[in-house]
């Protein structure tokens, strides 16, 4: 029988497997707590219980002067000493800075400008045609008050009113003897339609005489567009012969420099050759006095060897060479005499010569050099075609009075034509009005119309008379008022150059209050900008002041007045430091204010200080490590642990707490919540911790 299917040995198999499966589980049911733990988060916990917090908040932040003094000139100028250092206490008045003694930049500026203004002041003059006794008043501040001014307009305006009334009047008369004319007819006979066509050609001779003045309106106003634009080029031409002036003037001293340069080469090559000339006659002056040194040495020699000679002319044949060789050297001499005052006159000549091309090269280079005679050369090729252009404008403007006064002989001939029309209605109307009874009161009655008419004619002209004189004299004060204030202007400038000139020699900066020189921005010899700081000046009496940033949920704890706690307080003097002001921080306006201190005490601008700040302490009934506080999208909360029995032993379940946050200090947090204290809270985990989830306490 097979060993495996014998019924009490299988038995005996099932028997010793179910033991060993039964003894494995109990093993792990007793060990199932202590083998779990090593996969559990490890935390560390500490009590829930009442304490005292300190709310601080702490910050660091450079020191600034509270109300410095920047000081600045309006002008640029070169610095050429710096009277005080940083730190240097000053009273109002003393030096800062000396300047060198030169003309700034806004002098030069300011003459370029007074250039313009007198250039646009003779312009107008002349554009506007002003009489000489009018610009002599002008620059001698001898002109019509406001009110004189507005007083002759007023009598100009007094005058039209005048006419127009005249005009108004007349108007009426010859409506009225009209009305006469017709009366008288209708008592003899019919002559509505002759008096019809009498009104209808005077109608249309009135409108034909409108247009005349309309077109000897537009010829005027044509004509005077042509004196404008001859006017303009008189100006053009002045300036274009300004231009040109000052182009001659530069190129003839360009040519005199130029000239000068040639001249004084030749006359350098002149030097040169009564050089090489004196040089030649000295060394020929000093070959012949060689010779006749030794000429006379030899004769001496001659002299002492033969005391007697026994053939005298021997000796007078020495005696013969050593005087002509004397004559030579006499006559090489005088040469070299010349020669010597060839030599000093040329020297001398181009010695008087080279001192003057100095000076003209530097008037030259000073008035701008080859670089303004270039921009002269082109304005004055744009003033010409500014002064064609002007022509042009002038021919154009002439042509305009051409076509001007062809509109109005045209428009002559029509109320020529309508004059003639309304003569023969008339004399038709008076042929009929002649054949009734009334002739003598016809008569009358048309000559009234008649002179109502030639009344109403000299109005019309008066009127425009008057018209015409209140515009010329509207111009004439216009004109005289831009004058003024041009020349005013003119005078204004002067003054302001005048003041630039009392500034460019012996120039200083002073302070200009009392205090503590806090920075120099500049140093000898840089150049300064008009309203660009040069030093800052920290005003006596003035403090300073401190800022940096905090939370808001931080500066929610804070108020003004609050005094602050300094950092290593022993090592400063007497430092005070008060919170100022609470504002929103620029750089992060949602989520942070921007705390500042007002400064007193033993301080300078640019020193870091540290600082804290904040509200006395206070006690609360639930105090956690800071640790201990948690954040999500739900708010902010903390894990306690709660303990849970079971069979194998005491289990420990992390659970949330909804917490409010009242206030906290460096190390702790006040909160509210549904705890009632001495509950353990999570402070560190090994590993995150969720809520619900088991965790093992720290041993």
């Amino acid at each position: 029988m097979n060993e495996n299917t014998n019924p009490s040995k299988r038995r005996e198999w099932v028997k010793n497997a179910a033991i060993i499966f039964l003894s494995i589980m109990l093993v792990l049911t007793f060990f199932s707590n202590t083998i779990m733990n090593y996969s559990l988060p490890e935390v560390a916990t500490e009590y829930v219980q009442s304490g005292t917090i300190t709310a601080k908040v702490r910050g660091t932040g450079n020191i600034t002067a509270s109300d410095p003094y920047n000081v600045s000139i309006e002008e640029s100028r070169v610095i050429s000493s710096v009277a005080v250092k940083v730190g240097d206490e000053v009273k109002k008045g003393d030096v800062l800075f000396y300047l060198e003694d030169e003309e700034s930049t806004e002098l030069l500026e300011a003459e370029k400008e007074l250039n313009t203004l007198i250039l646009a002041y003779q312009v107008a003059v002349i554009t506007e045609s002003m009489k000489v006794g009018t610009v002599s008043s002008i620059e001698n501040d001898n002109t019509l008050t406001l009110t004189q001014k507005q007083q002759k307009l007023q009598n100009a305006m007094a005058a039209v009113d005048v006419a127009q009334a005249e005009y108004d009047s007349a108007t009426l008369q010859v409506a009225s003897a009209n009305k006469e004319v017709g009366y008288i007819g209708n008592q003899v006979v019919d002559t509505s339609s002759e008096k019809s066509a009498v009104s209808n050609a005077q109608k249309e001779a009135n409108n034909a005489a409108q247009a005349v003045a309309n077109a000897q309106a537009n010829a005027a106003k044509a004509i005077e567009d042509v004196t404008i634009a001859k006017n303009n080029v008189t100006v053009k031409e002045e300036e274009l012969t300004l231009a040109n002036a000052e182009i001659e003037s530069m190129q003839t001293l360009k040519n005199e420099v130029s000239s000068y340069s040639t001249t004084l080469q030749n006359k350098q090559s002149a030097v040169d050759a009564a050089s090489t000339a004196l040089a030649n006659a000295e060394s020929t002056l000093n070959n012949a006095q060689s010779d006749l040194q030794r000429l006379k040495d030899a004769l001496n020699q001659w002299q002492n060897d033969n005391p007697n000679p026994a053939n005298p002319e021997d000796e007078w044949k020495q005696i013969e060479a050593v005087q002509k060789q004397e004559e030579k050297v006499n006559q090489i001499s005088s040469e070299h005499a010349n020669a010597k005052a060839a030599f000093d006159t040329a020297k001398q000549d181009y010695d008087s010569y080279v001192s003057a091309y100095p000076s003209l090269q530097e008037q030259y280079n000073n008035m701008g050099g080859d670089a303004k005679l270039n921009q002269l050369i082109a304005n004055a090729a744009m003033k010409e075609n500014e002064l064609e252009q002007a022509k042009q404008a002038v021919i154009n403007a002439e042509n305009q009075v051409a076509e001007a006064n062809k509109e109005v002989a045209n428009k002559q001939n029509e109320q020529s034509n309508k004059t003639s029309a309304v003569t023969n209605a008339q004399q038709a109307l008076t042929d009929k009005e002649n054949s009734n009874d009334n002739t003598v009161a016809k008569a009358n009655a048309s000559n009234q119309l008649l002179e109502a008419q030639d009344r109403q004619e000299k109005a019309q002209t008066a009127l425009d008379k008057a018209k015409e004189d209140m515009a010329e004299i509207q111009k004439e004060l216009l004109a005289e008022i831009n004058l003024e204030s041009q020349n005013e202007a003119i005078e204004l400038q002067m003054e302001k150059i005048e003041k630039l000139k009392e500034k460019s020699i012996g120039a200083t900066i002073d302070a200009p209050v009392d205090g503590v020189v806090i920075s120099l921005d500049k140093a000898s010899g840089e150049k300064t900008e008009p309203q660009a700081t040069l030093a800052v000046v920290q005003v006596a009496g003035k403090g300073f002041t401190l800022s940096f940033s905090a939370t808001t949920e931080q500066a929610k704890k804070l108020s003004v007045g609050d005094m602050a706690e300094l950092q290593n307080a022993w090592y400063y003097d007497d430092v005070k430091a008060t919170l100022a002001s609470i504002k929103p921080d620029p750089d992060d306006p949602a989520q942070k204010k921007l705390l500042t201190f007002n400064v007193e005490g033993d301080v300078q601008a640019g020193q870091s200080l540290s600082l804290s700040v904040g509200q006395r302490s206070s006690e609360y009934e639930l105090v956690v490590p800071n640790s201990a506080i948690r954040e999500d999208n739900n708010g902010k909360f903390i894990l306690i642990v709660e303990s849970k029995s079971s069979p194998l032993g005491n289990r420990y379940i992390a659970t949330r707490v909804d917490v409010e946050v009242l206030a906290s200090d460096d190390t702790h947090t006040a909160i509210s919540a549904g705890l009632y204290g001495y509950e353990y809270v999570i402070t560190t985990a090994t590993k995150p911790v969720e809520a619900g989830k088991q965790v093992r306490l720290t041993d």
